[in-house]
Order: C-alpha cells, then sequence, then structure tokens
C-alpha cells in the first residue's frame, strides 16, 4: 500500500514475504544521503487468562505439547498460548528525476517485534483454590517466564541487525516508487525473516525444557494426587 505524504514521502507497509528487486533499480545514479533511522518497539502483551474451557476443549486448542498433569492419560489441564511476530514499516524520500525515474532515498525503518498476545487457559475443572489449580498454574507460569528471557536475549539480535540493514540501505534510481520501494524491502525482509526462524527454533528448544516427562510427572503426583478427582471419569461398563 503506498501512501503520499507532502508528495516527496512515501510509506510502504511491509507484512509477510516481500520480492526482490526488480531489474531496473540503480544504486550508483543518486546522491549519498543520510543513513536511514531506525525506530524498534519489543512488544510483550499482558498476560490473559481465560478458565472457562473444560479438560476436553483444552486438548482441542492449538498450542505446544500436553498440559502437565495426566498427560499420559490424554488430559491436558493447562495451556499457555502465544502469538509472537514482526510489523515492518519503511519510509523513504523521493525526487522525481525529470525523465520519468525517481532518485529514492530511505528515511526511517520502523519495527515492532515480539509477543502480541499471551493467554494462559487453565481448565474449568479444576477450583481456583485447589492446590493443583496453584500447581498447573505454576507450570504454565514456567513457559510465560521462558517466552520473556527469550525476548529479551534476542532483542539485541534483531536490532543489531536491522541497524545493519539501515546501514547498507543506499538510494537507488527507479522507474517507479514501487520498484524503488521493492528494492528497499528486500534486505529489510530478508534480516527479519532469519531472526524469526532462528526465534522459533530457540523458543521450542527452550519450551522442551519446561514440559519435560519429570515436570508432568510431579505435577501429577503433587497435591497429594489430587488431580484425580478433577480428571474426566471413563464410563461404567454395564453389568449383563
Amino acid at each position: 500500500m503506498i501512501a503520499h505524504r507532502l508528495a516527496l514521502i512515501v510509506v510502504c507497509l511491509v507484512a509477510g514475504a516481500c520480492v526482490a528487486p526488480p531489474a531496473g533499480a540503480q544504486t550508483s545514479a543518486c546522491p549519498p544521503m543520510a543513513r536511514a533511522t531506525l525506530s524498534l518497539d519489543i512488544v510483550l502483551a499482558p498476560i490473559q487468562r481465560d478458565d472457562g474451557l473444560s479438560i476436553a476443549q483444552l486438548a482441542r486448542q492449538p498450542g505446544r505439547a500436553p498440559g502437565p498433569a495426566g498427560s499420559a492419560r490424554g488430559h491436558v489441564l493447562g495451556l499457555t498460548q502465544a502469538r509472537y511476530g514482526e510489523q515492518s514499516q519503511v519510509s523513504a524520500l523521493f525526487q522525481p528525476m525529470g525523465d520519468g525515474s525517481f532518485c529514492a532515498s530511505p528515511k526511517t525503518l520502523t519495527v515492532s517485534f515480539g509477543f502480541q498476545q499471551r493467554v494462559v487457559l487453565i481448565a474449568r475443572e479444576l477450583p481456583p483454590a485447589s492446590c493443583i489449580f496453584r500447581e498447573v498454574l505454576e507450570h504454565e507460569m514456567k513457559h510465560i517466564a521462558v517466552d520473556e528471557a527469550l525476548l529479551r536475549d534476542f532483542a539485541p539480535l534483531v536490532r543489531r541487525r536491522l541497524d545493519d540493514v539501515a546501514a547498507q540501505l543506499a538510494p537507488v534510481r527507479a522507474r517507479s516508487q514501487n520498484q524503488a520501494m521493492q528494492a528497499f524491502r528486500r534486505s529489510l525482509d530478508s534480516a527479519m525473516r532469519a531472526t524469526m526462524q532462528e526465534f522459533g527454533r530457540e523458543r521450542d528448544r527452550r519450551q522442551a525444557q519446561v514440559d519435560t516427562a519429570e515436570e508432568y510427572e510431579r505435577v501429577s503426583k503433587s497435591c497429594g494426587g489430587e488431580v484425580r478427582d478433577y480428571l474426566p471419569k471413563p464410563p461404567t461398563r454395564r453389568q449383563g
């Protein structure tokens, strides 16, 4: 999407995959300009709680591996759902060159990176005042802590990579504003795609260290085995 500002500033929204710069975009035909500035916002959405879903409904929710208590029997008593990603915006100054082409200079990179949504779900069968409720909630908060630590660890890496992108973006001469913006977006998209892939792999690795068989066993046996009082009862067989 392109919008004009003072006839010389164009803002291009970046969402998802971007294309490589088309043939015809030139980097040597424009005079050097000041490097693009970077604005980075690290996003950590507030934690939401939902205790309204049943054990059966939690089992059908998207998320990580089954919750700790009763996992061997296929029961999910708790679940943490998180949505993470990035949103990027590039702005540029455009100068018509008189022959139908434009000299474009990147002005700003504005990027948000992090968790846009975080929800902790606990099965409604568990009484909020019960010991097992507290144990399951404590387990889910371990997942929350892992995500927060991961985001803190990755924030400097994200900033370094975006600083490199801003430093390497050079003015281009192109046949159209769209063509120039595609050239600018290529480096930004490549850096963010690689970063998101690394972030996801490291998140999976760290979260797997929380969802261990030992942790499942610990929670299921905590509170004197109280969890058994709240698990769905198997159907009784008729005597005939």
